[in-house]
C-alpha cells in the first residue's frame, strides 16, 4: 500500500495540473479561434454596411444605382465567402435582402421615367422612399445580427415575410396582365 501511495500521489501531483493546464489552453484556443472569426466576420461585414448607407440617401436622379447595387453584390458575395456554417443564414438573408432591393429601385426608377423626365418633387418622394426604407430597415436588421441583438430567427422571419411579398406581387402583375 505505501508503494501505490509512494508513486500514486506524485504521479498524481503532476497529471492533474498537467490536464488542468491543457485542458485551460484547449479553451484559450476555441476563445482565440472565435475571437478571430468574429473579427474577420466583422471585418467583411463592415463593408456591406457602408455600402447599404449610400443607399439610405441615394438619389436616382443624379447618382448612378446600377454600379452602387453591384457593388453591394460583390460586397455581400465578399461577407458570405467569410462565414462559417453556422452563420451562412445571414449571408444568404442579405443576398435576398439585396434582391428585394433591387425591385425597389427599379420600381423607382420605373415611376421617375414614366413622368416623362420632369418629375415633380412629390413623385420623387413616393418613388424612392421604399428605398431608402428597404436600406435603412436592412442596415439596422443587419447590424443588429452582427451585435447578437436579434437572433437568426428574427432573419429567417423576415425573409419569409420577402418572399411572400414577391409572391403575391407576381400574382398581382400576373392577375392584371
Amino acid at each position: 500500500m505505501d508503494v501505490l501511495a509512494d508513486i500514486g500521489i506524485p504521479v498524481a501531483s503532476i497529471l492533474v495540473p498537467t490536464a488542468i493546464a491543457i485542458w485551460l489552453a484547449r479553451a484559450e484556443r476555441k476563445r482565440g479561434d472565435e475571437s478571430r472569426y468574429l473579427e474577420r466576420r466583422r471585418q467583411a461585414a463592415e463593408p456591406v454596411v457602408l455600402a447599404l448607407a449610400h443607399f439610405v440617401s441615394l438619389d436616382p436622379l443624379s447618382e448612378p444605382m446600377q454600379p452602387e447595387l453591384r457593388d453591394l453584390r460583390g460586397r455581400i458575395a465578399v461577407y458570405r465567402s467569410s462565414l462559417r456554417k453556422s452563420d451562412l443564414l445571414s449571408g444568404d438573408w442579405l443576398a435576398l435582402r439585396h434582391v428585394d432591393g433591387m425591385r425597389k429601385w427599379a420600381t423607382a426608377v420605373d415611376l421617375i421615367q414614366e413622368s416623362g423626365g420632369n418629375p415633380d418633387a412629390e413623385l420623387i418622394f413616393n418613388a424612392v422612399e421604399p428605398g431608402h426604407v428597404w436600406a435603412n430597415e436592412t442596415i439596422e436588421l443587419f447590424s443588429s445580427w452582427l451585435a447578437g441583438v436579434i437572433t437568426d430567427l428574427d432573419l429567417q422571419r423576415d425573409g419569409a415575410r420577402m418572399l411572400e411579398q414577391q409572391r403575391s406581387d407576381s400574382i398581382s402583375r400576373s392577375t392584371a396582365a
